[in-house]
Protein backbone atom coordinates (compact mmCIF):
# COMPACT_ATOMS: atom_id res chain seq x y z
CA UNK A 1 0.00 0.00 0.00
CA UNK A 2 1.63 3.40 -1.26
CA UNK A 3 0.23 6.94 0.28
CA UNK A 4 0.79 9.73 -1.10
CA UNK A 5 -0.24 13.35 -0.43
CA UNK A 6 -3.87 14.22 -0.22
CA UNK A 7 -5.19 15.34 -3.68
CA UNK A 8 -8.26 17.66 -4.80
CA UNK A 9 -11.61 15.66 -5.73
CA UNK A 10 -14.53 14.58 -3.54
CA UNK A 11 -14.22 11.62 -1.09
CA UNK A 12 -15.88 8.46 -1.95
CA UNK A 13 -18.20 6.26 -0.34
CA UNK A 14 -17.12 4.86 3.27
CA UNK A 15 -17.51 1.28 1.62
CA UNK A 16 -15.27 2.07 -0.90
CA UNK A 17 -12.83 3.68 1.18
CA UNK A 18 -12.76 0.65 3.52
CA UNK A 19 -12.56 -1.83 1.15
CA UNK A 20 -9.57 0.01 -0.63
CA UNK A 21 -7.78 0.66 2.71
CA UNK A 22 -8.06 -3.23 2.64
CA UNK A 23 -6.64 -3.95 -0.99
CA UNK A 24 -9.77 -4.15 -3.30
CA UNK A 25 -13.33 -2.77 -4.10
CA UNK A 26 -16.23 -3.65 -3.33
CA UNK A 27 -17.08 -4.85 -6.81
CA UNK A 28 -13.93 -6.85 -7.14
CA UNK A 29 -11.64 -5.08 -9.34
CA UNK A 30 -8.24 -3.20 -8.45
CA UNK A 31 -8.57 0.03 -8.03
CA UNK A 32 -5.43 2.57 -9.14
CA UNK A 33 -5.78 4.76 -5.65
CA UNK A 34 -8.66 6.09 -3.23
CA UNK A 35 -8.38 8.84 -0.75
CA UNK A 36 -8.55 7.67 3.12
CA UNK A 37 -8.38 10.68 5.54
CA UNK A 38 -6.79 12.93 3.35
CA UNK A 39 -4.72 10.51 2.21
CA UNK A 40 -4.36 8.79 -1.73
CA UNK A 41 -3.85 5.30 -1.08
CA UNK A 42 -2.58 2.68 -3.70
CA UNK A 43 -3.66 -1.06 -2.70
CA UNK A 44 -0.66 -3.87 -2.95
CA UNK A 45 -1.97 -5.66 -6.18
CA UNK A 46 -4.52 -8.62 -5.27
CA UNK A 47 -7.93 -9.32 -6.05
CA UNK A 48 -10.90 -10.36 -4.02
CA UNK A 49 -10.76 -13.42 -5.34
CA UNK A 50 -6.98 -14.15 -3.55
CA UNK A 51 -8.15 -13.19 -0.06
CA UNK A 52 -9.43 -16.13 1.56
CA UNK A 53 -13.34 -16.31 2.70
CA UNK A 54 -13.27 -19.20 4.16
CA UNK A 55 -11.72 -21.33 7.18
CA UNK A 56 -8.54 -23.39 6.01
CA UNK A 57 -9.17 -25.97 8.55
CA UNK A 58 -12.14 -28.14 7.49
CA UNK A 59 -12.91 -28.59 11.12
CA UNK A 60 -13.10 -25.45 11.54
CA UNK A 61 -15.54 -24.73 8.56
CA UNK A 62 -17.75 -27.73 9.55
CA UNK A 63 -17.89 -25.72 13.10
CA UNK A 64 -18.78 -22.59 11.04
CA UNK A 65 -21.85 -23.85 9.68
CA UNK A 66 -23.23 -24.84 13.27
CA UNK A 67 -22.91 -21.18 14.73
CA UNK A 68 -26.38 -19.37 15.03
CA UNK A 69 -26.41 -16.45 12.84
CA UNK A 70 -25.10 -13.40 15.29
CA UNK A 71 -22.26 -15.77 16.49
CA UNK A 72 -21.49 -16.33 12.23
CA UNK A 73 -21.66 -11.99 12.56
CA UNK A 74 -19.39 -12.37 15.64
CA UNK A 75 -16.74 -14.34 13.92
CA UNK A 76 -16.72 -12.80 10.81
CA UNK A 77 -16.23 -9.29 12.33
CA UNK A 78 -13.07 -10.72 14.23
CA UNK A 79 -11.62 -12.79 10.97
CA UNK A 80 -11.96 -9.69 9.41
CA UNK A 81 -9.85 -7.95 11.49
CA UNK A 82 -7.23 -10.60 10.67
CA UNK A 83 -7.26 -13.31 13.05
CA UNK A 84 -7.35 -17.06 11.42
CA UNK A 85 -10.93 -18.28 11.61
CA UNK A 86 -9.95 -21.38 14.15
CA UNK A 87 -8.68 -19.10 16.93
CA UNK A 88 -11.42 -16.68 16.07
CA UNK A 89 -13.60 -20.00 17.05
CA UNK A 90 -11.36 -20.71 19.73
CA UNK A 91 -11.88 -17.85 21.73
CA UNK A 92 -15.28 -17.62 21.04
CA UNK A 93 -15.97 -21.19 22.52
CA UNK A 94 -13.83 -19.42 25.74
CA UNK A 95 -15.56 -15.83 25.81
CA UNK A 96 -18.78 -16.16 24.01
CA UNK A 97 -20.21 -13.08 21.49
CA UNK A 98 -18.39 -10.23 22.77
CA UNK A 99 -16.12 -8.99 20.57
CA UNK A 100 -14.09 -6.89 23.24
CA UNK A 101 -13.40 -10.25 25.31
CA UNK A 102 -12.63 -11.88 22.08
CA UNK A 103 -10.10 -9.21 21.22
CA UNK A 104 -8.39 -9.11 24.96
CA UNK A 105 -8.12 -12.70 24.31
CA UNK A 106 -6.39 -12.93 20.90
CA UNK A 107 -4.30 -10.10 21.65
CA UNK A 108 -2.64 -11.61 24.82
CA UNK A 109 -2.46 -15.07 23.91
CA UNK A 110 -0.59 -13.50 20.77
CA UNK A 111 1.60 -11.44 23.15
CA UNK A 112 2.41 -14.59 25.47
CA UNK A 113 2.84 -16.71 22.29
CA UNK A 114 5.40 -13.68 20.60
CA UNK A 115 7.36 -14.25 24.15
CA UNK A 116 8.12 -17.60 23.23
CA UNK A 117 5.40 -20.03 25.29
CA UNK A 118 3.80 -23.15 24.21
CA UNK A 119 0.64 -22.03 22.81
CA UNK A 120 -1.70 -24.96 24.85
CA UNK A 121 0.31 -23.60 28.26
CA UNK A 122 -1.09 -20.30 27.13
CA UNK A 123 -4.15 -21.51 27.07
CA UNK A 124 -4.00 -23.07 29.94
CA UNK A 125 -2.79 -19.81 31.39
CA UNK A 126 -5.51 -17.46 30.26
CA UNK A 127 -7.92 -20.09 31.40
CA UNK A 128 -6.41 -20.31 34.85
CA UNK A 129 -5.45 -16.79 35.90
CA UNK A 130 -6.88 -14.63 33.74
CA UNK A 131 -7.48 -12.13 36.04
CA UNK A 132 -4.00 -11.32 36.91
CA UNK A 133 -1.01 -10.83 34.53
CA UNK A 134 1.65 -11.43 37.11
CA UNK A 135 0.29 -14.44 38.06
CA UNK A 136 -0.57 -15.86 34.34
CA UNK A 137 3.65 -15.14 33.34
CA UNK A 138 4.59 -17.21 37.04
CA UNK A 139 2.27 -20.05 35.58
CA UNK A 140 3.87 -19.94 32.62
CA UNK A 141 7.14 -19.87 33.80
CA UNK A 142 6.50 -22.78 35.92
CA UNK A 143 5.23 -24.80 33.68
CA UNK A 144 7.43 -24.19 31.02
CA UNK A 145 9.99 -25.41 33.71
CA UNK A 146 8.70 -28.33 35.30
CA UNK A 147 7.41 -29.78 31.55
CA UNK A 148 11.56 -29.41 30.79
CA UNK A 149 12.18 -31.30 33.69
CA UNK A 150 9.73 -33.90 31.72
CA UNK A 151 6.89 -33.64 34.26
CA UNK A 152 3.42 -34.42 32.83
CA UNK A 153 1.41 -31.56 31.66
CA UNK A 154 -1.68 -32.41 33.70
CA UNK A 155 0.13 -33.20 37.31
CA UNK A 156 2.35 -29.67 36.53
CA UNK A 157 -1.21 -27.96 36.10
CA UNK A 158 -2.76 -29.56 39.30
CA UNK A 159 0.35 -29.23 41.85
CA UNK A 160 0.53 -25.58 40.56
CA UNK A 161 -3.15 -24.68 41.35
CA UNK A 162 -3.04 -26.52 44.49
CA UNK A 163 0.20 -24.95 45.56
CA UNK A 164 -1.08 -21.12 44.18
CA UNK A 165 2.34 -20.99 41.80
CA UNK A 166 4.44 -22.25 45.03
CA UNK A 167 7.58 -23.12 42.93
CA UNK A 168 8.90 -25.21 45.86
CA UNK A 169 5.84 -26.88 47.11
CA UNK A 170 5.18 -27.86 43.60
CA UNK A 171 7.99 -29.56 42.82
CA UNK A 172 7.84 -31.41 46.20
CA UNK A 173 4.52 -32.39 45.15
CA UNK A 174 5.38 -33.45 41.63
CA UNK A 175 8.76 -35.44 42.55
CA UNK A 176 6.94 -37.35 45.40
CA UNK A 177 4.25 -38.39 43.14
CA UNK A 178 7.04 -39.70 40.49
CA UNK A 179 7.96 -41.60 43.42
CA UNK A 180 4.95 -42.70 44.01
CA UNK A 181 4.26 -44.28 39.88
Amino acid sequence: MILSQPRKGTMEPWREIIAASLGFSPVGSLRTSTQVQGFWVTPPNFSVSQVPNTPSCPQAYSELQTLSPSERQCVETVVNMGYPYECVLRAMKKKGENIEQILDYLFVHGQLCEKGFDPLLVEEALEMHQCSEEKMMEFLQLMSKFKEMGFELKDIKEVLLLHNNDQDNALEDLMARAGAS
